[in-house]
């Protein structure tokens, strides 16, 4: 009866498995063991669904409310992004988004819907009840808008607009506030701090990038509202800019005495005071023309004639009584005006300081007493004054000494490093060493090998070598024993039990070096016993 039978078969795998060297069997069970985990692996990974993401950017109440609802309908589900995304299979995303957007999810958070409050307005709503709603939702809408920056997770917007006053004059400044949440591992960088404030400012009629505060979570202030960028942004943007400059100008006076005094000879410092104060000035002058153009002209002349005029002077009577004297002749008065407007031209000039100027500079620079012994410091210090662009007039110093270094850590880290280069030395040879050695074993071993076997020929004349060849027919095992044990005895006359486990030794090297031909001739030999 023709049919599959799983004893037979059994029985076949253990005699093929029971032929097998220990070595041999070992690596057949660790490839075995091998497959049958790859396999599985393999499985596990197609059956596994490919996740895709359904809602991102969840606060956390809206992905304890979202994971819930997915829980209790069976839905499987992963989180990523800290929580922040929900992941469901790829074939079921857009199910169940639909599901859960008629449940009402993700909420969002409440104070921050955005323009959707205007849309919840009654007509019974008084003006004070439609600006406050107003504010609310320019709040929510300006907190989106800063959760969209990469980094940032959460953010809320506090505005204080004043009502309109009729004086204008003591109207009060709208000011704003914004607090963020970063990611885990997250900072906000000067440049993403401006990029705030100057959202929120730009956003809210009449105000101003300086009412404008930022802090983050932790309580640091990013951003301190009146200071103008006065907070840690601005501080860092003008610390770097000092740090700039200062570090430009060492370096320029350093490369100059590295030439004259040697590298590592000398050691400069520079402390840059920079001016960040905008300074705008008006200038106007009034210039004439050439030739003098004349734009008016006016003249007058009056002219007086007359007699006599009536007693004047004299001394009292006796009776209280004046005795004047009597003018004689005639009074003539001429008075003349002369008027005249000329041409001038005016000039108007506006001059913008920018921030960032120079205020001061103090440069200290000192030099290797063995080294610069001989080096005229009034020279240098002239020098270096030009080489750092220093200005007397500015208030700005310089300053040369000379002074012993101490090199004793330049010369324990020479010494360690002489150190590491002789270890790694050493090494080399060591391992150079060993691999002529190795060489040398080898080509003694084979000089040895070939010395014995022209010392066990002798003189007789070489023989040829029968090469074995595996047939493509199935063979007994009997064929390759018998074969191999009377190629054996023919050059040499050993005993049977030599000449056996010199076979089986050729048979092993057979089984190396063509393995296919061997599990061919099992195969046969298998298949003529079963």
């Amino acid at each position: 009866m023709n049919g599959f039978d799983p004893k037979a078969l059994l029985g076949r795998f253990n005699r093929l498995f029971g032929g097998f060297t220990p070595g041999q069997r070992v690596v057949t069970a660790v490839a075995a063991l091998a497959v049958v985990v790859g396999g599985v692996m393999f499985v596990s990974w197609v059956s596994k669904p490919s996740y895709a993401p359904v809602f991102t950017g969840l606060s956390s109440a809206d992905a304890a409310a979202i994971t819930a609802k997915l829980t209790d309908s069976g839905e499987p589900y992963q989180l990523a992004d800290g929580g922040q995304t929900v992941m469901v299979p790829q074939a079921d995303v857009y199910q169940t988004r639909i599901t859960l957007s008629g449940e009402g999810l993700p909420a969002g958070d409440s104070n921050s819907q955005g323009y959707s409050l205007l849309d919840k307005q009654s007509m019974t709503s008084s003006d004070f009840q439609q600006k406050v709603t107003y504010q609310r939702a320019l709040e929510g809408e300006l907190s989106k808008t800063i959760e969209s920056i990469e980094g940032v997770q959460a953010a809320v917007v506090h505005l204080a607009v004043p009502q309109d006053d009729v004086f204008t004059t003591d109207a009060a400044k709208p000011t704003g506030s914004v607090l963020v949440k970063t990611a885990p591992g997250t900072n906000l960088s000067s440049t993403m701090v401006d990029s705030i404030v100057h959202l929120v400012a730009g956003s809210v009629a009449k105000l101003d990038p300086a009412q404008v505060t930022v802090a983050d979570a932790s309580g640091k202030v990013l951003n301190a509202a009146g200071e103008n960028g006065g907070g840690s942004a601005g501080a860092d943007a003008r610390q770097s800019q000092q740090i700039a400059v200062s570090d430009a100008t060492a370096a320029a006076v350093q490369s100059m005495l590295d030439k004259v005094v040697g590298p590592g000879k000398a050691v400069v410092r520079v402390d840059a005071q920079l001016n960040f104060d905008q300074q705008t000035i008006d200038r106007q002058e009034y210039v004439p023309t050439k030739p003098n153009t004349t734009l008016t002209q006016t003249k007058s002349k009056e002219t007086y004639n007359g007699a006599g005029g009536a007693p004047v002077g004299g001394v009292l009577g006796p009776d209280n009584v004046g005795t004047g004297t009597t003018g004689s002749g005639k009074n003539n008065y001429v008075k003349e005006d002369s008027t005249q407007t000329n041409a001038v031209g005016t000039l108007k000039e506006q001059t913008t300081t920018a921030p960032g100027k120079i205020q001061r500079l103090s440069v200290a620079v000192l030099l290797d007493a063995k080294s610069a012994g001989s080096v005229d410091q009034t020279q240098l210090s002239s020098l270096v004054s030009a080489a750092a662009g220093l200005d007397p007039k500015r208030g700005d110093v310089v300053q040369v000494s000379q002074m012993a270094f101490d090199t004793t850590a330049a010369a324990t880290a020479k010494k360690e490093l002489d150190a590491a280069a002789a270890d790694k030395k050493r090494a080399d040879m060591i391992s150079l060493g060993k691999t002529v050695g190795l060489g040398v074993l080898i080509l003694l071993a084979l000089v040895i090998g070939l010395l014995r076997s022209r010392r066990r020929g002798g003189p007789a004349a070489p023989q040829e070598i029968e090469v074995y060849r595996v047939p493509t027919g199935p063979a007994p095992v009997d064929a390759l024993l018998e074969q191999a044990e009377s190629r054996s005895a023919a050059p040499h006359r050993e005993s049977v039990g030599e000449l056996r486990a010199q076979s089986r030794e050729t048979i092993g090297t057979l089984a190396r070096e063509r393995p296919d031909d061997v599990a061919r001739l099992l195969r046969g030999w298998i298949a003529d016993g079963s």
